[in-house]
């Protein structure tokens, strides 16, 4: 289990915050401790909290089976407003080095599902590279219809993989995963986002100095902003306010 972690229920949802290492730390003990519960990961940051709350059904789903982590400096600020201090967001793109290195160490394999075929199969030929002994067991993209999806599930089941990373965004990734959980033989479930974009170095990251104070949304803004203008402003204004006033309860 997660020790030492900050839980803060928002509008019935859990949310987890922790540090990068004890969370690396707490996947890897997953494997040992050789449970049977499947675990999904699932980051929310303001956008994706807009668009949760916009689907009761779906909402109820990710609330009764998935791990939800606090991510992005939204978030944070949101939760500081409504009064309950400063929590630790975890964000994937940070989380990945970490995690994977855990991975390497213990010999788990990875399948990789998301993003244009291009950019997965960038991303899979630069993970051995930038992170020797890492075992990539397979990879499809992410664009494939419903009649296809088996298809997918039983690729990804015929590669013996221990985790599945699932990079298709918000909520679609989350729509597949907990359609299927039942079917897919694996025992985490991460749901990454766009984390193939920059793993591929398709897209860049911000440079250190803005993400060291928390500002590679207004850089990915700007060098987006068709694309960014709706989640940086009506998703993250409404996050902001509706979950500042809908924490209920705080516990260590």
């Amino acid at each position: 289990m997660l020790m030492n972690v900050r839980k803060t229920l928002i509008n019935d949802i859990l949310f987890y915050s922790v540090g990068f290492q004890e969370f690396s730390d707490f996947i890897a003990d997953k494997f040992s401790s050789n449970l049977n519960t499947k675990l999904i990961i699932v980051h929310i940051n303001l956008k994706n909290y807009y668009y949760l709350n916009k689907d009761k059904k779906f909402k109820d789903k990710i609330k009764n089976d998935c791990l939800c982590v606090v991510d992005g400096i939204g978030m944070k600020i949101g939760i500081m407003l409504g009064g309950y201090g400063v929590v630790t967001d975890l964000n994937g793109t940070d989380l990945f080095p970490l995690l994977i290195k855990k991975f390497i160490s213990s010999g788990y394999k990875i399948f990789l599902l998301g993003a244009d075929e291009n950019v997965v199969q960038k991303t899979a030929k630069k993970l051995p590279e930038e992170y020797p002994g890492a075992k990539l067991s397979g990879f499809h993209n992410g664009y494939f219809n419903d009649d296809e999806e088996d298809e997918v599930i039983q690729k990804i089941n015929n590669s013996k993989s221990d985790i599945l990373i699932i990079g298709r965004g918000f909520p679609l990734q989350e729509q597949f995963v907990l359609k299927h959980k039942d079917n897919l033989r694996v025992s985490v479930i991460w749901n990454v986002g766009g984390l193939f974009d920059f793993l591929s170095g398709s897209k860049p990251r911000a440079p250190l100095v803005l993400r060291k104070i928390r500002l590679e949304w207004l850089y990915r803004f700007i060098l987006e902003p068709g694309r960014m203008f709706h989640r940086n402003t009506v998703a993250a204004f409404w996050s902001l306010l509706h979950l500042t006033f809908n924490i209920k309860d705080y516990s260590r």
